[in-house]
């Protein structure tokens, strides 16, 4: 029997956080198999995107999850999407202006991946609160900082000592994310909470634009005709019934 050649191909591709977290730079990431198609029938909830990635993660040989951020996941995702089964999948939206339902070809080489800058990234993630006045260091958080959160909340939940997670999860993200304050390290974690709480909204909206400036990742969006009326669809790629389960001819 012919071995399937799409199984056996391989590609290199950047990280966007370009090792930000001590991860790699770049990826080599193999096809799809049987193997991740099981991972994909027991999945649960969207753990399986890491898991995946971890397993068709050729070089290095043992990819850290924790050293990743969301956004690399993401994107190594759709990059292992495109080597397994090719650039395009359909999905059905409705078009905003006529409202016509419809298949719409979703083209993974139109997306675009920007990389994170990295040369004075810390400079840029200093922010002087506009009331209070104090310079907050802050940082960007991995995808282990964030796993740790979750592991932390639902341990909370399960024994009935978080009553609220949202409100639990939103403190300790922020509590992660603030580093030092006036370039020294805080008294104690219960001293950084207590100031959190005291916060003013607009040193909190001050925080967040600062974050916000930090581009990098992966915009999944891509433009197309509607069949209708012909105005111009904005469409996201999502992870739909098409993407790991093609109908079409490869």
């Amino acid at each position: 029997m012919s071995e399937n050649p799409i199984l056996n191909m391989s590609k290199e591709v950047d990280v966007p956080s370009n090792g930000w977290f001590g991860g790699p730079k770049k990826v080599t990431l193999r096809a799809m198999m049987v193997s991740e198609e099981k991972i994909l029938y027991t999945a649960k909830d969207f753990s399986f995107i890491k898991k995946i990635v971890k397993a068709c993660c050729v070089e290095p040989k043992d990819l850290d999850i924790k050293t990743l951020h969301p956004n690399d996941l993401i994107y190594l995702l759709y990059a292992i999407r495109l080597i397994t089964f090719g650039s395009k999948y359909t999905d059905e939206r409705k078009c905003p202006e006529c409202g016509l339902k419809q298949d719409i070809e979703i083209d993974i080489s139109e997306m675009e991946m920007t990389q994170l800058k990295t040369e004075g990234l810390e400079d840029r993630l200093k922010v002087k609160l506009p009331v209070n006045g104090d310079t907050l260091q802050l940082k960007l958080l991995s995808q282990g900082d964030l796993d740790d959160i979750d592991r932390k909340v639902n341990a909370g939940v399960n024994k009935g000592t978080i009553r609220e997670p949202g409100s639990y999860e939103f403190t300790m993200k922020l509590k992660k994310t603030i580093d030092t304050i006036n370039d020294e390290p805080f008294e104690s974690e219960a001293h950084k909470i207590a100031y959190i709480e005291k916060l003013n909204a607009r040193d909190l909206a001050a925080i967040q634009a600062t974050l916000g400036k930090i581009e990098f990742g992966f915009d999944t969006t891509v433009y197309t005709e509607c069949i209708g009326c012909g105005a111009e669809m904005e469409v996201a790629g999502t992870i739909c019934p098409e993407f790991f389960h093609p109908t079409t001819e490869i």
